[in-house]
């Protein structure tokens, strides 16, 4: 399709035939011809029917005068006399009898006309010629009474072509002086036109080409009419639409509170560099903390943050720039360019940069951040990650660098604060994993492909199975069976964590309620994560699934870590209480690796301590390993609670814990984590063993028969 707007299509419009000066010319024209040629021929029509009329009443008179002679002297009526007496004043001229008789005069060979009776009848009676036009000939009839009274009728007639011929050169002379006016007119009437018209093609100009006419626009915004209104009202509308465009452009690729290009700026100017085969080092900066200033100085104090954080990243940059040695900018533009891409993020763009160029930079943005932010009264510490990406190397095209800085960022972050990660292939293969992992995930929940397995708990006083632990365990399609450890974290991440953990409990309750309608008494313990516990509806959520799947609440045990239930004590009291009056028990998980306090902790309705796995690894090498062992488990009863050691592999750690009085354990010792049914045949094959030595312990101590007490002597 032709581009409207191209030198052809204006060269097209810029014709002559298509201005408004020439179509106004060339309208004038016709309508002055035409306004000519109507006043020529009306003139002229008017002149011959004046010479026809001249014509007519000296017809008339010639009849009279012939007629009157007629009447008076009968000699006219000869031949020669007659041709005597109408010779020079008429055409022709003849008398003749009311029957057709001629009797004087020669009736003309065409042209004849006949008059009617009644217009004889008038002729007579008025005494006056009847006269009637036919064929450019003017003719006339009396009625004469001769001199030896017989009636006659004098017929006359006369040319109109002198009529006719004034009619002509009207006509003709109209013409050639409408045709003389129209030549000298129209130059001029097109020269005013197109004066007039000047202003319109101007604004024109200015319409379809913004800013090439501003002068002439100027000029004809002066005038005082609605040509000058127009121009006006068109400036207007520009200066209008000039700063919606500058307010667009600065929403698009600006971002109004630091006023730094955004990341659609960003992203334009880096896919420019990169077109170019510009090297080009990007750097990617999250700052920590902003959301903490937010929170706890209001959202002034906030931006304010965000507005000091983009003045010290300028601020690196200007002096990175002056001591780095790079090629010179193009077109004016900075040697680095700094964007604010997301809340708490920042790009810096430095083309040109290599890898130590860009690590300097990174470094130097670091050190800006080691000193506390002044906001107003107060002085907060915020810390930022970076992510170093070099181009093309790392990405040939803005989406690919910026993949490359963002997994980098990701590895910064997971270093710890203050970190700085540079891109590589290894980073990459690991986001996109974790990515596809993700959605693999969400597809696993709702195509069923994750399963739950326990691991079955001992009761180490009377050596039976107590309960189990609920652990959830994902069967990948292409993959097999997905490790907890790989799955959970990107759960937690993605916001899959809460229907994760619903799902582990909806299937830990059917099993427990399942399992005790065939006798298998179980308490079953779910963990419940921080994200999951933080929910403000999670004990009612928790007691709709247990009540749902039939379950006594009473077989469930849910698994609280330290962390979410230390973080917000007054949400714990208020979540756990309903859950513990409905017989639910509650554990702190992997008790001793953070940071409880226990006053706080006397006050929750736990009842269950889980002693980590580290610690009951580490007590038979580790004295202060053993000693922490110890106090957890004296601590616990103490306090009335149950204690669970958790991996419990070997028989010596087993002879430890129940040294100290825990009350259950659970480990590879007793059973690895199985599959339902797995457990169940497990389970069966427990209660076998333990009926077998409780036979043999009976058949151990019953006494001997009298007779086999003598054999025995």
């Amino acid at each position: 399709m032709s581009d409207a707007s191209g030198p052809r299509a204006r060269a097209v419009n810029d014709r002559w035939w298509r201005g408004l000066a020439a179509r106004s010319t060339i309208a004038i024209g016709v309508l002055l011809a035409g306004m000519a040629v109507v006043i020529t021929l009306t003139a002229a029509l008017y002149v011959r029917a004046e010479g026809v009329a001249a014509v007519e009443r000296r017809l008339a008179r010639d009849a009279d005068r012939i007629s009157l002679a007629l009447a008076l002297d009968g000699r006219t009526l000869a031949q020669a006399s007659f041709a005597e007496l109408t010779a020079g004043s008429v055409d022709y001229a003849y008398v003749a009898l009311p029957d057709g008789r001629l009797v004087a005069g020669v009736a003309p060979a065409t042209s004849v006309t006949t008059f009617s009776q009644d217009a004889l009848a008038r002729s007579r009676a008025l005494g006056v010629a009847a006269l009637v036009e036919a064929d450019g000939v003017a003719h006339a009839a009396k009625v004469v009474t001769l001199i030896d009274g017989k009636t006659a009728v004098l017929h006359v007639g006369r040319s109109l072509s002198s009529a006719t011929a004034a009619m002509r050169d009207i006509v003709i002379y109209g013409l050639l002086a409408t045709l003389a006016f129209l030549i000298l007119a129209l130059p001029l009437a097109a020269l005013l036109i197109d004066r007039a018209a000047s202003p319109l093609r101007t604004l024109t100009r200015a319409v379809t080409r913004p800013g090439s006419a501003k002068d002439e626009m100027s000029r004809v915004s002066d005038r005082h009419d609605e040509i000058g209104a127009l121009a006006r009202a068109h400036l207007s509308i520009t200066r209008n639409l000039a700063e919606s465009a500058a307010a667009l452009h600065r929403l698009t690729f600006d971002d109004p509170l630091t006023l730094l290009p955004n990341r659609s700026s960003l992203i334009s100017r880096l896919s420019a560099a990169l077109q170019v085969g510009q090297d080009v080092a990007l750097i990617k900066l999250e700052v920590d903390g902003l959301a903490r200033v937010a929170a706890g100085l209001g959202q002034q104090h906030g931006d304010e943050a965000i507005r000091r954080a983009a003045d010290w990243l300028r601020k690196v940059a200007d002096e990175w720039a002056l001591q780095a040695t790079l090629p010179p900018p193009r077109g004016g533009d900075p040697a680095v360019f700094l964007a604010r891409i997301s809340d708490c993020g920042f790009a810096m763009l430095a083309p040109g940069a290599g890898a130590a160029d860009a690590e300097a930079l990174a470094r130097r943005a670091l050190a800006a951040f080691e000193t506390p932010m002044p906001l107003g009264e107060h002085h907060v510490t915020l810390t930022i990650a970076v992510g170093v990406a070099i181009g093309p190397a790392d990405g040939d095209e803005a989406g690919a660098l910026l993949r490359s800085a963002a997994a980098a960022l990701e590895a910064a972050r997971a270093a710890g604060p203050q970190s700085v990660r540079a891109a590589a292939a290894d980073l990459n293969r690991l986001a996109y994993g974790r990515l596809r992992l993700e959605q693999d995930l969400r597809r696993a929940l709702e195509h069923d492909q994750l399963e739950v397995y326990f691991q079955p708990q001992i009761a180490l006083k009377t050596n039976v199975v107590s309960g189990a632990e609920a652990l959830v365990r994902w069967r990948h399609p292409t993959r097999g069976l997905v490790p907890p450890i790989e799955f959970v974290a990107v759960a937690e991440e993605c916001g899959l964590v809460e229907p994760l953990g619903r799902f582990v409990l909806a299937e830990a309750c059917r099993m427990s309620a399942g399992w005790a309608a065939i006798g298998i008494e179980l308490r079953i313990a779910v963990n419940v994560s921080t994200i999951q516990f933080r929910h403000p509806r999670f004990a009612e959520t928790t007691l709709q699934i247990i009540r749902a799947s039939g379950a006594a609440p009473s077989s469930i045990e849910l698994e609280i870590t330290e962390s979410a239930a230390m973080g917000d004590p007054a949400h714990a009291a208020r979540e756990l209480a309903p859950l513990k009056a409905a017989g639910v028990s509650i554990a702190i998980d992997d008790f001793g690796t953070g940071y409880s306090n226990l006053a706080t902790l006397t006050q929750l309705p736990f009842n269950v301590l889980k002693i980590d796995r580290a610690f009951v690894r580490d007590a038979l090498v580790v004295p202060a390993a053993r000693v922490v062992v110890g106090t957890i488990i004296a601590m616990a009863e103490k306090l009335g609670f149950e204690t669970v050691a958790e991996g419990v592999e070997t028989v010596d750690q087993l002879e430890l814990v129940r040294g100290y009085g825990c009350t259950h354990a659970q480990g590879y010792l007793f059973g690895r984590p199985m599959a339902a049914a797995a457990l169940e045949a497990w389970y069966a094959n427990r209660m076998v063993d333990e009926l077998k030595a409780i036979g043999g312990r009976a058949a151990a101590t019953r006494p001997l028969p009298a007779r086999e007490q003598l054999q025995s002597r």
